[in-house]
């Protein structure tokens, strides 16, 4: 079971519902009308493991199109190292996938389960086409998008969602791009101006949420919990800016977590605090695995 959680990045994982239930308060708060928070419990537990399931067939996903590649430079990863055949592989990404679509239809209905099809997409594209060219870390950011709007859509959604609701996930992607940004220097670990632009852009843009409550979009206690996100991250970033792959390899880690902060003050700022609170403890959970298995 090990070579598999090394598979999916297992701590990572549970940052995975953090973007589905920041999209499920954003749901709350702009569609589904103040319907009673009770009513998406189910919905909401079956949209979180789908989430879960075609994260975690992404990360496997990711592993197999960079096999030459790892095979050179991490040749301790699950699949170079021979502990998982490539077919096994498939057979996982694939099964958890259907799971996942399953899920979401499930947690609801067809236009939750369109919108992870479109995600489950979004990651192939990223994985066979686009990641290292220069919209690879955009593409990236349009998986954690999808995410989200499994969650806007899994709220209740009848009609197409508002603007809004489709706007502020847009600073997670955005997060996002800036993070898979930094993950290119985690091999080399070379400082120069491509490392420390993505460093910079990182921090500034955790605050997203904040630019959302400043807009009108979300409540003013949105933007004091987008704060939390650059707290976090100031020292590893700190530590990442005169380069060397250790530190930004920490870097890497620490804005993996921070995708949950940015999304939890999102939660705060569409008026759903324990929402935030469950996005904080999954990703504290997810810290803890970390210290037995690597995070990117």
């Amino acid at each position: 079971m090990r070579a598999f959680f090394e598979l999916i990045r297992l701590p990572a994982v549970f940052t995975a519902p953090a973007d589905v239930l920041a999209g499920l308060a954003l749901g709350g708060a702009f569609v589904s009308g103040g319907r009673p928070a009770v009513e998406f419990v189910l919905p909401g537990l079956a949209v979180v493991a789908a989430s879960v399931c075609i994260y975690a067939a992404g990360m496997a996903a990711n592993d197999v199109f960079d096999l030459a590649v790892d095979r050179v430079e991490r040749p301790q990863r699950p699949i170079p190292s021979g502990r998982i055949g490539v077919r096994a592989a498939w057979t996982w990404i694939v099964g958890l996938q259907l799971v996942g679509l399953a899920l979401s239809v499930l947690g609801g209905g067809w236009a939750t389960g369109a919108t992870c099809l479109a995600t489950i997409a979004a990651t192939y594209l990223y994985n066979g086409l686009l990641k290292s060219g220069p919209l690879g870390p955009l593409s990236m950011g349009l998986c954690r998008y999808g995410n989200a709007m499994i969650g806007v859509t899994a709220a209740g959604l009848v009609a197409p969602p508002p603007i809004h609701a489709c706007l502020v996930p847009v600073g997670t992607l955005l997060y996002v791009a800036a993070l898979t940004g930094v993950s290119r220097h985690e091999v080399s670990g070379t400082p120069g101006p491509g490392l420390r632009a993505a460093l910079v852009a990182l921090v500034v843009l955790s605050i997203t949420p904040a630019v959302a409550a400043l807009a009108g979009v979300a409540s003013a206690s949105g933007a004091w919990a987008a704060l939390a996100a650059p707290v976090f991250l100031w020292r590893p970033v700190r530590r990442a800016w005169g380069g060397g792959g250790g530190a930004v390899r920490g870097a890497v880690m620490a804005g993996i977590f921070g995708i949950a902060l940015v999304d939890a003050a999102i939660a705060i700022g569409a008026g759903a605090p324990i929402v935030a609170g469950i996005i904080v403890g999954l990703a504290a959970a997810g810290r803890r695995f970390g210290r037995w298995f690597h995070s990117t």
